[in-house]
């Protein structure tokens, strides 16, 4: 059965924040015509943290996880295109990809990119078509830049929890 912790009904400022950080993004993205501001939104509630060098931090991995997941992604599809080996590059390669995204973020502290590093190469590598494939891995690291960068300036600019210098961006 469900409980119901009615002490946790309450509006905080993260959960204010978070809904800031993504109307700006969807405002953002009106304002430039940039089609369809989800993966910003997303990456904004991702990089919202408790103070802004939380979210810096968190921020940075992020970027960092989708760029390696990125890179990896088209690295692929070069060499399916090349060798022409379409289902055996679709299983083997993803194998060693996954092995290899999961052991660059952990090797360069970005554990907490994993899970939304590993979707971006599966998107990429299996959801785009391949005339696209490189316009949108480097479109979704932007997204993610403009996203984590929102929710770090809204972090910064509204009112939290009293933070000490080192807190601050």
């Amino acid at each position: 059965m469900i409980h119901l912790d009615k002490e946790k009904f309450r509006v905080g400022m993260r959960t204010t924040k978070s809904g800031v950080a993504v109307g700006f993004c969807v405002l953002l993205f009106k304002l430039l015509d940039r089609g369809s501001p989800m993966l910003a939104g997303l990456a904004a509630v991702f990089a919202l943290r408790e103070d802004c060098s939380q979210s810096l931090h968190h921020g940075i991995r992020r970027v960092g996880g989708n760029t390696v997941a990125g890179v990896l992604g088209v690295t692929l599809i070069a060499v399916k295109d090349f060798l022409g080996l379409d289902f055996s590059v679709d299983f083997f390669g993803t194998i060693i990809a996954i092995i290899i995204l999961i052991t660059v973020c952990n090797i360069m502290d970005m554990s907490t990119a994993i899970v939304g590093a590993t979707a971006t190469f599966l998107v990429v590598f299996y959801n785009i078509d391949d005339a696209e494939k490189i316009t949108y891995a480097i479109q979704r690291v932007l997204d993610t830049v403009i996203g984590t960068s929102i929710a770090i300036g809204v972090n910064y600019l509204l009112p939290g929890s009293p933070q000490t210098p080192a807190d601050n961006c």
